[in-house]
């Protein structure tokens, strides 16, 4: 058995189950992501934050098969824009199999030539949630950009802006949702081809379409695109979310009379 502990929650893997319990009072948020040619489902997912001083945890455990499961944070600094922190490791039957570690460290990693990395950067994997903290604000005619450490040197980046609201129905209901859509900013892939043919270039660049909740806490409903250069369409939906408790406590079995119970 291993444990592990990340903000205030308590990691424990053992015989291939994956448990993670969220502190007492945290909203936990649940989404599944299946493949739009199949309707296979790919994996499932818990999230919530936890506060951590002057920063925000973000935690997602997800299900890949009945064996395998992952575990990542982020940890977001709520005064700026960014990650500070990455973490994420794969487990089988409770084993750890990978893992992966990611620091921003945008101001020391710096090579003769090539261009400076923001220091609003991101790991190469985000949660959704980063693409709505990056907006200048959650409202329709938001904007921002996203920028993702590809290499120790170099980054790409995905301009991200609101295109609307509307309705939208998942398992978990139906909400009033802003729609938001992300897209590779083609310029810090090729960032020395000529302009006229990124021009031509980037209206065949696939997108992802992302709704969140038009209100406090902006739940994260429905994801549509793919997670990555290449990759299958997916689309990804918020089953339910609840408040977690607080776990159940063993009861103790009341000694007889005048009989004492021995401390362990």
């Amino acid at each position: 058995m291993t444990r592990g502990l990340i903000g205030n929650a308590m990691i424990t893997a053992q015989s291939g189950a994956g448990i993670m319990t969220p502190p007492p009072g945290t909203e936990v948020n649940e989404t599944r992501q299946t493949a739009n040619l199949t309707g296979e489902v790919l994996n499932e997912v818990k999230s919530w934050n936890e506060r951590k001083n002057d920063d925000t945890i973000h935690i997602e455990v997800t299900t890949l098969s009945t064996t395998q499961f992952e575990v990542a944070f982020w940890l977001f600094p709520n005064h700026r824009k960014g990650c500070t922190m990455y973490k994420w490791t794969l487990y089988d039957h409770g084993r750890a199999l990978q893992s992966a570690f990611w620091r921003n460290d945008a101001a020391v990693l710096r090579l003769a030539g090539a261009a400076d990395l923001p220091h609003d950067l991101y790991p190469d994997s985000v949660p959704w949630v980063a693409f709505l903290r990056v907006l200048d604000a959650p409202r329709e005619g938001g904007e921002g950009m996203i920028d993702q450490q590809i290499t120790p040197y170099s980054y790409v980046g995905q301009e991200v802006w609101v295109a609307g609201s509307e309705q939208v129905t998942v398992p978990a209901g139906t909400f009033s949702a802003l729609k938001v859509t992300a897209k590779v900013d083609i310029t810090t892939i090729m960032p020395n081809w000529p302009r006229f043919v990124l021009q031509v270039i980037k209206p065949v660049i696939p997108k992802n379409t992302l709704y969140f909740e038009a209100a406090s806490p902006y739940r994260l409903l429905k994801q549509e695109g793919t997670t990555f250069v290449g990759g299958p369409e997916v689309t990804t939906e918020l089953i339910r979310f609840y408040t977690a408790e607080a776990p159940p406590v063993t009861p103790v079995a009341a000694a007889p009379a005048g009989q004492l119970i021995a401390k362990p």
